[in-house]
């Protein structure tokens, strides 16, 4: 990836991710590495001083497509992997419902793609730890926060940029993403609708790659976890479900 893609991050950034993962089923010992290494990012860039600083709040609008663009093959692969292997990894009961996601997810990277999006990587490093009955759902929790995260830091630049519709497309797929959220939550028995309004706490596309990085994802590279490589491609239809809207108005 490009340097100005990998940003550090600061200590409220530490502090909501923690809060994130305090609020799973993801194990403590495993949440204690995680913000450990987030915290590593935060002095890196304190010590950096504001070049590190600016470089965080700076995202050019190719910064975040690309990067938007990546996260939805991610999230493609990932889901695609789980549905056809929905008796190993537990997710039986809920399939018809990841489909449903897959097919948004899907449909989001082929609208960024029109826009001139290109990933930086389609090559992903998942924990094996991903794919266990009952670490699923809090897996797509934390992944969904943090990608409702990603497309606000979208609407805040576009906004600022004057470019509306980019905007506007940034705000109808994060509302998308909640919904996945919220449906992850619902299959874990906790209270769907835990927010008034949507946390805003990573300002940078890069905090938001280097907190995926912190739970063992690999972007091209391998993780910090034990997994293995997963490579994005086309989704089989077996994969998908019919839903409706598949491009922004």
């Amino acid at each position: 990836m490009e340097h100005d893609q990998i940003a550090a991050f600061g200590a409220d950034d530490v502090a909501v991710i923690d809060n994130v993962l305090a609020d799973t089923s993801v194990p403590g010992i495993t949440r204690r590495g995680i913000v450990k290494r987030a915290a590593l990012g935060a002095v890196a860039a304190s010590a950096l001083g504001p070049v590190a600083s600016a470089m965080a709040k700076s995202d050019s609008a190719a910064t975040i497509i690309n990067t938007a663009i990546t996260a939805e093959a991610l999230a493609v692969t990932y889901l695609t992997g789980l549905i056809e292997n929905a008796s190993a990894t537990g997710v039986t009961k809920f399939v018809d419902v990841l489909k449903a996601a897959n097919a948004a997810e899907y449909d989001h990277y082929k609208v960024l793609k029109s826009l001139g999006a290109k990933p930086l990587t389609t090559k992903f490093w998942a924990p094996d730890d991903f794919f266990k009955p009952g670490h699923v759902f809090p897996t797509i929790e934390v992944a969904e926060t943090l990608f409702v995260n990603a497309y606000l830091i979208g609407t805040t630049t576009f906004a600022k940029a004057g470019k509306a519709d980019l905007a506007r497309y940034t705000g109808e797929i994060l509302g998308v993403e909640a919904e996945h959220r919220a449906l992850a939550r619902f299959a874990q028995g906790k209270l769907p609708n835990n927010l008034a309004f949507e946390s805003y706490e990573l300002h940078s596309m890069g905090a938001i790659v280097k907190a995926l990085e912190g739970a063992g994802v690999g972007f091209g590279a391998k993780g910090s976890k034990p997994g293995k490589f997963y490579e994005f491609k086309k989704p089989p239809q077996s994969a998908l479900t019919h839903i409706s809207n598949p491009a922004p108005k």
